[in-house]
């Protein structure tokens, strides 16, 4: 679990983000590259772990679902409901399948490093979408954002992106415990099929349920 772990921590150095939107509803896939920061055996084994990841977020007004899939050998569901405050974490890998409902304390505001942002004249251009580049500093660690303002979505909650950064991040890296590690969007729909199956929070068949 400690890839897992990684991830997720990266995930919440990024802050919390969340636009008046045109878009309400919908999915955006990440395709994750990892590389290793130096060139000692660990980092190489780390980062070799880590291959073909990917993440995908899905989103409407109430509900979301972030999906993580860690090289190939494992996969991680977190489905939300905002307006109950519930949640439920699914884990597949080989270990085992495991499920356990969300605390409270996941709901609770994340406490928020000291930030700095940059705003770097340079232009992109990602999936067709027009990009500027920022340069956001969280307690000292870098971020390097590629962000659109061709189209905002509304994701309530979702700690991927950074509300002080003036756009939806189509691509970010950053270096975090010798990792680099670049998320850029491979796949944007504005909206969902089948969302009662996409959101359903209830513990398929196979998983053992444990407490936390």
């Amino acid at each position: 679990m400690g890839l897992l772990k990684y991830l997720v921590s990266l995930l919440l150095l990024t802050g919390c983000f969340s636009l008046f939107a045109q878009h309400q509803e919908g999915m955006v896939e990440y395709a994750i590259t990892v590389k290793p920061g130096d060139t000692t055996q660990y980092q190489k084994q780390r980062a070799a772990l880590m291959f073909d990841s990917k993440m995908a977020l899905h989103f409407n007004d109430t509900m979301s679902r972030m999906d993580f899939k860690m090289g190939k050998g494992m996969l991680t569901s977190i489905i939300v409901n905002l307006n109950r405050k519930k949640g439920l974490s699914l884990t597949s890998s080989s270990k085992g399948k495991f499920a356990y409902f969300l605390t409270e304390d996941y709901f609770e505001p994340k406490k928020e490093g000291e930030v700095k942002v940059e705003l770097i004249d340079e232009k992109a251009t990602i999936l067709g979408y027009s990009c500027k580049k920022a340069l956001m500093y969280v307690d000292g660690i870098m971020t390097t954002y590629w962000y659109t303002n061709d189209f905002t979505l509304e994701i309530k909650n979702q700690e991927i992106v950074n509300k002080h950064i003036p756009g939806f991040p189509l691509k970010y890296s950053t270096v975090k415990d010798g990792l680099f590690m670049e998320f850029e969007v491979s796949n944007i729909l504005f909206s969902l099929k089948n969302p009662e199956l996409v959101f359903s929070m209830a513990v398929p068949e196979g998983f053992k349920m444990l407490k936390k």
